[in-house]
């Protein structure tokens, strides 16, 4: 049986340092670029790897195409491979991602010819804990599949109690940016559609998780942040790795907080991102 199962977008980065934002109807001179691979599924997954775990990946459907290969080759050095289709007939899904000396990013995304190969049932059946972001092709159906299965559904990003993701999540990871404008409010209401844990991230103010009726924080360590790509993908893989150790949920939120900070202010290099290490 496998532990974990992400699901999601996957994806080749190029990432674009720009001295400042251009304004409108103006040009400016890039600082550098880099191309990796990204999409939050297989940041998500790639995480995991780096504290033992060795998740199922299921998302996007690889192009024969140079950023199809970008993707593919990081994919088997991290032995995630063998669920990643390739087809000649789409086309890889690429993020420009425009990063200000601020650390801030801004996302462009080309997905035009891009397809999806959800995991079947049977590989959904065989995880313990199916991990799902809203973004990407078919991230509802999955949640709800592994929902009906009686999976541990962990999901990231939802936004309102209405919506399906809500119904079917176990524990349900957010920011307060998509909640405004009463983050704390909107977060209660999320966790009271089935009672499911609601981590709530919020940049450089306290991360919390509202649990039981509860409120937990953590205030992040004063940092001076890079890059912020990736970090709320991070802190997700933070969240499923406490569940999978079985920590309670302060733990969790504590883990996941630091992990996403190490990331925040770590540049990271072609093809690769730091590897956060596990307490224990």
């Amino acid at each position: 049986m496998a532990d974990v199962l992400c699901y999601g977008s996957i994806c080749a980065d190029l990432r674009i340092w720009l001295p400042r934002w251009p304004m409108p109807g103006s040009g400016v001179h890039a600082l550098r670029s880099a191309w990796s691979a990204g999409g939050n599924a297989l940041n998500e997954a790639r995480a995991l790897t780096w504290w033992g775990v060795q998740p199922l990946l299921y998302g996007d459907r690889l192009g024969d195409d140079p950023a199809g290969e970008v993707v593919a080759t990081e994919l088997r050095a991290l032995n995630l491979a063998a669920n990643i289709e390739r087809d000649a007939r789409v086309a890889t899904p690429v993020c420009h991602i425009l990063i200000t000396p601020d650390g801030e990013r801004t996302i462009i995304a080309l997905r035009e010819g891009t397809a999806a190969s959800p995991p079947p049932p049977e590989a959904l059946a065989a995880a313990q804990i199916v991990s799902v972001s809203r973004y990407g092709l078919y991230t509802t159906e999955v949640a709800l599949a592994a929902r009906r299965l009686d999976r541990l559904v962990i999901v990231g990003d939802v936004l309102t109690p209405t919506e399906p993701l809500a119904h079917a999540a176990d524990v349900i990871v957010t920011s307060a940016s998509l909640l405004d404008p009463d983050p704390l409010a909107r977060a209660t209401d999320l966790h009271y559609v089935r009672g499911a844990p609601v981590f709530l991230t919020d940049g450089p103010r306290p991360a919390r998780v509202f649990v039981a009726g509860v409120w937990y924080e953590v205030l992040p360590p004063v940092q001076t942040v890079t890059d912020s790509t990736g970090a709320g993908d991070i802190f997700r893989a933070g969240v499923t790795y406490g569940v999978w150790r079985g920590w309670d949920w302060p733990a969790i939120l504590a883990f996941a907080t630091r992990a996403a900070t190490e990331q925040l202010t770590t540049p990271p290099t072609e093809g690769s991102l730091r590897a956060i290490r596990s307490p224990v």
